[in-house]
């Protein structure tokens, strides 16, 4: 039986071995893509790795949104409490605009102490006016007393003056006293008519 089942096995192969003769007669005719085949064998590996290797690169990056988040918190609450900022104003003004200021002050102070001057100016020459008119209109009997007058300014001025100031102030005080005393009347005089209504 052995040799029967050897025989066997020696006839399937050479039936194999002609098959093969066959598909290698045949396979002259067909091209050659080996070299073809070990570079896409190389590509797949390299895709094989590439592919192995994504989970790694696509992973969710958790360290770096746990940080995120921190900062984010730590802004919001910056944003609930803003800093206080005081702010000053710093005025600085030039040299030229204080001298302008002070070169204006001076011309208005001088302008105000010409027009001052000017209608004293205008009293005076008033005055003068009037003096002279009195002096053309008075009769023989005013012109004697004028020139007593002149002759008395002329003789003590400040004395002269003195006296008119003092002799002003006393007549206002009269005129004031009997301005008083005119209020007082009319107040006596108002109560005792209302006191000759109530009876």
């Amino acid at each position: 039986m052995n040799e029967l089942l050897l025989q066997t096995i020696v006839d399937k192969l050479n039936k194999v071995d002609e098959g093969i003769r066959q598909i290698n007669s045949a396979a002259p005719q067909m091209p050659d893509y080996t070299e073809q085949l070990k570079g896409v064998d190389a590509s797949l590996e390299q895709l094989k790795a590439d592919v192995t290797g994504m989970p790694e690169r696509i992973k969710f990056p958790t360290a770096a949104v746990y940080k995120l988040s921190e900062y984010l918190e730590m802004n919001n609450d910056l944003l609930k409490r803003p800093p206080i900022r005081e702010v000053k104003h710093h005025h600085h003004v030039n040299a030229g605009v204080i001298v302008s200021a002070c070169l204006f002050l001076l011309l208005v102070l001088v302008c105000v102490w010409l027009f001052n001057t000017r209608s004293m100016l205008q009293d005076y020459r008033a005055g003068d006016i009037k003096y002279r008119y009195i002096q053309l209109q008075a009769g023989k009997q005013l012109r004697p007393f004028l020139s007593e007058i002149d002759s008395l300014y002329h003789a003590h001025p400040q004395l002269f003056r003195d006296s008119v100031v003092q002799r002003e102030e006393q007549r206002q005080r009269i005129a004031s006293m009997l301005l008083e005393a005119q209020e007082k009347e009319e107040e006596v005089i108002r109560l005792r008519n209302k006191a000759g209504k109530i009876r």
